[in-house]
């Protein structure tokens, strides 16, 4: 009876490492797929979404730094001390020294690298992590949005406007910490530590699981 069974149970036990092998190997090619993708993700975000804005924002901070310190050289009164009065100066004279050299840094500058934020902004929305678009995004997308107006009516000769939507001044810091964020998980995708040195053999079979 026992050696009747042999070849059944022998054909049992195949058929049963066959199929252990079989979704052994399916999750791992499952694993190793989810894995790829992942990096292909943080990967697109951080080249397509967040090194550019990052680069745009901090570009623009930096741009409208430099634009008021010139603008204090140009101030007869030499007055110009900070954003405030810059603003107040500009809008106090609109045909003065200091309005003039606002409005071209405007142009020249400052528009041209809100208006490739507000682009990356929403050509990539979907890159974005979360639910919803963060707020200071959606300030910075309406602030350009409203300064074309701006630019039209100044080209028409109406001097003394100006837009009521600020460039959101604590984005370059948000944006900043969000390029980080992304970073670091890039670097734990791919099993390097923070200071870019290469993880142990079990570390990164680890995360090639995650």
């Amino acid at each position: 009876m026992v050696q009747g069974q042999s070849p059944l149970n022998s054909l049992l036990v195949s058929i049963g490492l066959a199929i252990v092998g079989y979704v052994s190997t399916t999750l791992q090619t499952l694993r190793a797929t989810q894995h790829k993708e992942r990096v292909a993700r943080v990967s697109e975000q951080l080249k397509e979404l967040y090194g550019p804005l990052l680069a745009c924002v901090y570009a623009s901070k930096a741009t409208y730094a430099a634009m008021v310190q010139q603008c204090e050289e140009l101030s007869p009164l030499r007055g110009i001390r900070t954003e405030v009065e810059f603003r107040t100066a500009v809008l106090r004279d609109p045909n003065g020294a200091t309005a003039v050299a606002y409005r071209q840094w405007v142009r020249e500058a400052l528009m041209p690298l809100s208006e490739k934020a507000s682009k990356l902004i929403i050509e990539h929305a979907d890159l974005l992590e979360g639910e919803s678009i963060e707020p200071r995004l959606l300030q910075l997308v309406a602030h350009v949005s409203a300064y074309k107006v701006i630019l039209k009516r100044w080209d028409e000769g109406q001097l003394q406007v100006h837009s009521v939507i600020s460039f959101p001044d604590n984005l370059p810091s948000w944006v900043s910490k969000e390029f980080s964020a992304r970073k670091r998980r890039q670097a734990e995708l791919l099993g390097f530590d923070e200071h870019e040195r290469t993880r142990s053999t079990f570390m990164r079979l680890l995360y090639s699981r995650l």
